[in-house]
């Protein structure tokens, strides 16, 4: 029997394939309409934003446009862990909402409220990107990704295979993922850049040419242009990046121009923002976001501690969806030296990507305990020599300077997030923007 749930999700996912259609002006009319709605509803029903608002000296009727949104102090993580019950909008039962978790790669791990309404349009903003990269109804789909997301119970339309991922596990070992796959021959590959990287690296390393995926989808970790190239190199396909958090969803993605990243503001409002004030087009600013469907849970201006460049360039696509030109990252993936001088993490894959070519190096992560202080673990590569830590030690020095401390050592492997994510920059200093 069909639940309202999917009939829902099914209208849910229609509506939203039609308004990446729409002209911008049409879209963003909708996103107003929406802001305006969760305004209301977080103000009457939300006691944390109640109070958030009468303490800013603001009502919903002073917030009529998106940009009316700055007159909102911004919520921050610590905001959110904290005052967790006072987010939950009144009649609404917790039992009853879908609440995924954070990974807490940031130190501060949180957990989201989704009602069933919110969770249903979530869901539909999250499949809209893959039908509109090709990806079929009936596709064999399979998703690198950590136990904690996958899932025992299937709705009836993946009972008949609709839209019906088969998950494999990352913390698997490598030659039991690829021999899963190769009994598999997925058409449609979804995971962590990382887990898709290192899948790429031991299927060029052994010469396998027994998976043949036709689409490639990459989500939850920034993907870095020399991952990219590894993976696209070892398919010979284009891969398609998506964009978003636990706490919103699915939030940008790329189409098959590959032009940048289609935000989905019929989803969410996405400010761009440096010391407080909007950036340029074509400027870096740290991302903060206003859910328009959280209903259960709204989360207003909140500051995710995501980086990324919006752009006024047009898609060549046709879709009314703006887009954002790069995603830079989390915020704390920026390394600063003493100087004040910010690097984002490609800077040090493009200083490893002789070492990394050369198989000198199979994997390494950049640690930052202080502006002057940065650690390195590599992993040995094949062709690992003596003499390599020193060589990547003066690289890193010749680009960041004498006044920061490197240290390089070669370790075994690097270890995983408990989500399953193995992340390159982690800055534990932090960043004056």
């Amino acid at each position: 029997m069909i639940s309202v749930s999917n009939v829902r999700k099914l209208l849910y996912l229609r509506q939203a394939m039609r308004n990446q259609w729409l002209k911008k002006k049409e879209i963003e009319e909708i996103q107003r309409r929406m802001m305006r709605g969760m305004i209301v509803h977080a103000y009457d029903n939300v006691p944390f934003y109640h109070r958030k608002f009468r303490e800013a000296g603001v009502t919903p009727d002073d917030i009529r446009t998106v940009e009316d949104l700055r007159k909102i102090p911004i919520t921050t993580k610590k905001e959110l862990k904290e005052n967790f019950s006072d987010l939950i909008a009144r009649g609404v039962d917790p039992s009853s909402c879908w609440m995924p978790r954070t990974s807490g790669s940031t130190g501060i791990p949180l957990k989201a409220a989704y009602g069933r309404r919110d969770e249903d349009y979530q869901k539909a903003i999250a499949l809209r990107p893959n039908l509109a990269c090709g990806q079929h109804l009936r596709d064999p789909w399979a998703v690198l990704t950590a136990p904690h997301h996958i899932l025992d119970k299937k709705h009836w339309f993946q009972k008949l295979r609709f839209l019906s991922p088969t998950f494999i596990n990352i913390f698997a070992d490598l030659q039991e993922q690829i021999r899963l796959l190769e009994e598999m021959q997925p058409r449609v590959i979804d995971g962590y850049p990382s887990a898709l990287y290192l899948l790429a690296r031991e299927m060029k390393r052994t010469g396998r040419k027994t998976i043949n995926p036709e689409i490639i989808f990459s989500t939850a970790e920034h993907l870095s242009p020399e991952m990219r190239e590894g993976i696209e190199s070892t398919f010979g396909i284009r891969m398609y990046d998506q964009f978003g958090c636990v706490e919103m969803g699915r939030t940008a993605w790329e189409c098959p121009e590959h032009a940048g990243y289609h935000m989905d503001i019929d989803a969410v409002v996405m400010e761009f923002l440096r010391d407080g004030e909007p950036v340029a087009s074509g400027e870096r600013g740290e991302i903060v976001y206003t859910g328009l469907y959280h209903y259960a849970m709204p989360r207003i201006r909140y500051a995710v501690g995501d980086v990324g460049v919006p752009t006024d360039e047009e898609c060549p696509c046709g879709r009314g969806l703006p887009l954002m030109k790069e995603v830079e990252g989390r915020s704390d993936s920026f390394i600063q030296t003493p100087d004040g001088r910010i690097y984002p993490q490609m800077t040090f894959w493009a200083i490893m990507r002789t070492f990394a070519h050369a198989e000198e190096i199979a994997q390494f992560r950049v640690i930052q305990e202080r502006t002057d202080a940065i650690t390195v673990p590599v992993v040995r590569g094949k062709n690992y020599r003596e003499g390599i830590d020193e060589e990547i030690r003066r690289h890193i020095i010749g680009v960041l300077g004498e006044d920061v401390k490197i240290t390089v050592s070669p370790v075994d492997e690097l270890p995983r997030d408990p989500t399953g994510k193995v992340r390159t920059v982690i800055s534990n200093a932090q960043i004056q923007w």
